[in-house]
């Protein structure tokens, strides 16, 4: 009874923590959170793990997301299990998730990741975003490309393509194996 009691109150924190995973995290600096995607060095201390037991540990991760309102990379916390392989499919999953709450629906054909090189295969639903305003598709770009850059161990180097073709948007065009950012 004791263990079921612990187990449902850490699942009722754990709900709680990811509901509240998408605000902004405010930089204690007192710098504009949203002036720029680049980290600083005090974006990359380790966080440690903050719910414990049951077998469960909980680490915050740092990811960029964008408010869709002024189309600026924004700050944003995601909590994950302290044994989960961070992989560019899971830190897009989390980005994309945010974007939701920004009415922003992205999904993609692939994401294919090796020898240090991601490579993010969007489908059609960049073309609405990118209708929408060039400063909004370069915004999703940018955090998508430094989410993976900053929490993949070994990624250096983003490659966007639309259908495994070149990247061709309205606003942008990038050859196929343009590295559109790298480490």
């Amino acid at each position: 009874m004791i263990k079921r009691s612990i187990l449902l109150c850490l699942m009722i924190v754990f709900a709680v923590t990811l509901c509240a995973c998408h605000k902004e995290n405010p930089d204690p600096s007192g710098q504009d959170p949203v002036s720029s995607p680049s980290p600083t060095s005090t974006d990359r201390v380790t966080i440690e793990p903050v719910i414990s037991g049951g077998g469960i540990n909980l680490v915050a991760k740092l990811i960029y997301t964008v408010d869709a309102s002024t189309a600026k990379v924004v700050r944003s916390t995601v909590m994950v299990r302290d044994d989960t392989d961070i992989t560019p499919s899971l830190v897009i999953d989390c980005i994309v998730e945010s974007l939701k709450d920004e009415s922003l629906n992205l999904s993609f054909d692939a994401i294919d990741y090796s020898d240090g090189v991601c490579v993010v295969d969007f489908d059609d639903s960049i073309y609405t975003i990118a209708g929408k305003s060039a400063d909004l598709e370069d915004a999703i770009l940018d955090c998508i490309a430094q989410s993976v850059l900053d929490n993949v161990d070994g990624c250096m180097k983003i490659i966007y393509r639309i259908h495994n073709e070149a990247y061709t948007t309205v606003n942008r065009h990038f050859a196929y194996d343009f590295v559109y950012m790298d480490d």
